[in-house]
């Protein structure tokens, strides 16, 4: 276990330091290659000074990025959360009841909602936000005195909500099919006719049988949801990590587009290395 820990680990630093990498690689092949810039991303001179589009407060940078992103955790949560809550329990439901082909209707309702472009249903929000609330996406949104910052959190589901639902779709047909395909397998019609309940073949043989395959399916979705989230924070105006994120990139500074995706990518490290982790105990029970 301490050898699987050690190469996991190993395997997180390669991750992140690789996406490190490749976002200097495209900044060289944006900005300097395609864009004309004289500002190339060996030279030191790159990453000095602040851009003028980003607002900073008296926390300074590093204050920003930490506000931002614990702006941007909440929305992860609620969209992560959501993915795995509804795309587990449902598609084990869906499998479940395989023989009524549930699993398609269990997904048609998030199916069609990402049928309908993101941009265009937040665009809708904001325009209706604007004028029945006089508040354009969250750039006045209302500051909570006291008791719990309910508001930050309704804020944080409208934000996640046109990304959590076409991924909570994939996810719950993903789990589905894993398990159904396990199901589909010889040994599961022995069991049949040897004459099992099938409440006892599912739960204790099916689904036994399919759980690591099952959480391989953890951080599958992840990186789209994390990606997407770029593009609507900064469509709704929320003052997360993905809206901070395409400011850098409108005004060019390298060390905000650095530092905004290695947290990202240390995310996705963090969660993958849990679902390595998470896969190897279960193989082990």
């Amino acid at each position: 276990m301490v050898k699987f820990l050690l190469q996991r680990i190993l395997a997180f630093l390669a991750r992140v330091v690789g996406a490190g990498v490749i976002v200097l690689l495209l900044l060289e092949l944006s900005y300097c290659v395609f864009g004309g810039s004289d500002q190339h991303i060996w030279q030191a001179e790159s990453y000095e000074g602040e851009a003028s589009v980003i607002a900073y407060d008296a926390t300074g940078w590093r204050g920003l990025v930490s506000e931002r992103v614990v702006s941007s955790a909440k929305v992860w949560l609620i969209a992560y959360g959501g993915v795995l809550l509804v795309g587990y329990s449902w598609g084990i439901l869906a499998a479940r009841l395989r023989r009524v082909k549930l699993g398609a209707l269990l997904a048609l309702p998030f199916s069609l909602f990402a049928c309908v472009p993101g941009f265009w249903f937040v665009v809708a929000v904001a325009i209706y936000s604007y004028f029945a609330w006089q508040c354009p996406g969250f750039a006045d949104e209302v500051v909570v005195q006291s008791g719990p910052d309910l508001m930050s959190w309704w804020y944080a589901s409208i934000v996640a909500l046109p990304v959590l639902a076409p991924a909570a779709a994939w996810q719950l047909r993903a789990v589905s099919s894993v398990i159904e395909k396990e199901a589909g397998r010889p040994f599961v019609k022995g069991l049949y006719t040897a004459g099992h309940r099938d409440d006892t073949i599912f739960y204790g043989n099916v689904y036994r049988q399919a759980r690591p395959a099952v959480l391989g399916l953890l951080d599958q979705a992840l990186p789209f949801i994390l990606g997407g989230l770029v593009v609507v924070e900064w469509a709704f105006r929320y003052d997360g990590l993905g809206s901070l994120f395409v400011d850098c990139v409108k005004g060019g500074y390298y060390t905000g587009i650095l530092m905004c995706s290695l947290v990202v990518a240390v995310v996705i490290g963090l969660v993958t290395f849990g679902r390595e982790l998470l896969v190897k105990l279960t193989s082990v029970e």
